[in-house]
């Protein structure tokens, strides 16, 4: 292996050449400025697409402009406040029924918790709970079935034995009947609701003025579940993990949540810090990968067709180069001043950058915002002895990660 100021480059047999990189130029490069050279492999995608459908998350080219141009209104600041009730309802009555005890799994919370949430603002209606563990569950399983399927590309030879494929396609389809019967009733009636649902349905396409139809429809709200609540869940648990070990920095979040509303919590100036500094130290999508179309090169050095880039996130978060006491959580880093503007703008990419920057990111600042509010308004977060794992799948998700909950005083 090659390697070139946080950069490097090899050869593996299956894949060809490979370049991993931590350089926050090269990485603006490939995902910004020269962004219609370097586009999603056919591993990712192609393999993703037989579970969940090819919507943004799993789409190339003139397709995934024509769904990103349509769907991306939806997701403006300013409809996602539209949303606000819907999400603080739910929160509020997730961490109404919160346990608490010495040695809480976090994780598997918080994950049902975004999923929730998810939901409720994609379906303004009450899924039963059954419906909704039905949903989580098939997800997580889908999810790890598919890293394994890319990982492991010998399980393909046991399917026909072990019937693991039939079985996780029969998971997805059963998933796609569930949301065609939502969208059928949600169609029937004639009420205006204020949910993601009623955006899609209502959104035309700008060359001829048609909608979405329902095979494409379901594939874009899958493509919502699947990447936006395990990230969410998995930042989340890494945010309570940090604050429960530094009670400095949690008491002077639990003073700034005191003197704000949990609907004004995502414009609190230490709350987002917190959560950006979680998202560097822990972010959710470690590592993303590009494909180069065409020959191509960067400051002097050539880059062949084919090459799998992957931008390496979670290294340049912690690159002692490029951050001040990088392996320190330290919320300050954030709050505004030019020099954490510069920072912030330059080399740190907690939701991906350019074009296919996550579509969702506004809505999973609300949620986690409000979720820190309500949680940390109702409990006191405590450490255990207990350090968790950091297990890198498709996401950087937590294991083992237990703290006590204790209900405030």
């Amino acid at each position: 292996m090659v390697r070139y100021n946080g950069t490097y480059s090899g050869f593996l047999l299956g894949i060809g050449k490979f370049i991993i990189t931590e350089d926050p130029e090269f990485i603006q490069y490939i995902l910004k400025d020269n962004h219609t050279n370097y586009q999603k492999s056919a591993l990712s995608t192609k393999t993703a697409a037989r579970l969940f459908g090819r919507g943004l998350l799993f789409s190339n080219g003139l397709p995934w402009l024509k769904q990103r141009r349509l769907i991306q209104p939806a997701f403006y600041h300013s409809k996602i406040q539209g949303f606000y009730e819907i999400i603080s309802a739910t929160v509020k009555n997730f961490i109404g029924e919160f346990p608490t005890g010495e040695n809480i799994e976090i994780y598997p919370l918080m994950r049902k918790l975004s999923f929730t949430i998810l939901i409720h603002s994609i379906f303004d209606l009450e899924l039963s709970n059954k419906t909704i563990s039905e949903l989580s569950e098939s997800f997580t399983e889908m999810q790890d079935y598919l890293l394994k399927d890319i990982n492991e590309p010998l399980r393909k030879f046991f399917y026909p034995l072990n019937r693991a494929d039939r079985i996780i396609l029969q998971k997805s389809n059963r998933i796609r009947k569930i949301l065609k019967v939502i969208i059928d009733q949600r169609k029937s009636d004639n009420r205006t609701h204020s949910d993601l649902l009623d955006m899609l349905l209502n959104s035309t396409y700008e060359d001829n003025g048609a909608g979405m139809d329902e095979e494409q429809m379901i594939d874009e709200i899958l493509g919502l579940l699947f990447a936006g609540h395990e990230t969410t869940a998995n930042t989340l648990s890494w945010i309570l993990y940090l604050v429960s070990r530094h009670p400095v920095i949690a008491g002077k979040l639990k003073s700034s949540i005191g003197k704000t509303d949990i609907l004004e919590s995502p414009q609190n100036e230490f709350i987002n810090a917190v959560i950006s500094e979680g998202m560097r130290l822990f972010p959710a999508a470690w590592m993303t990968e590009r494909v180069v179309l065409r020959d191509d090169s960067f400051n002097g050095f050539d880059i062949p067709k084919g090459t799998i880039i992957i931008p390496f996130f979670y290294g340049l978060h912690r690159n002692k180069n490029l951050w001040q006491n990088a392996s320190e959580f330290y919320p300050e880093r954030f709050i505004s001043s030019a020099t954490a503007v510069a920072r912030k703008t330059k080399n740190f990419f907690p939701f991906g950058a350019g074009p296919r920057m996550c579509i969702g990111n506004n809505l999973a600042m609300v949620e986690m915002a409000f979720i820190l509010h309500e949680l940390l308004s109702k409990f006191e977060i405590i450490p255990t002895n207990e350090v968790p794992d950091m297990w890198a799948l498709i996401t950087l998700r937590p294991r083992n990660l237990y703290l006590g909950i204790k209900r405030a005083g």
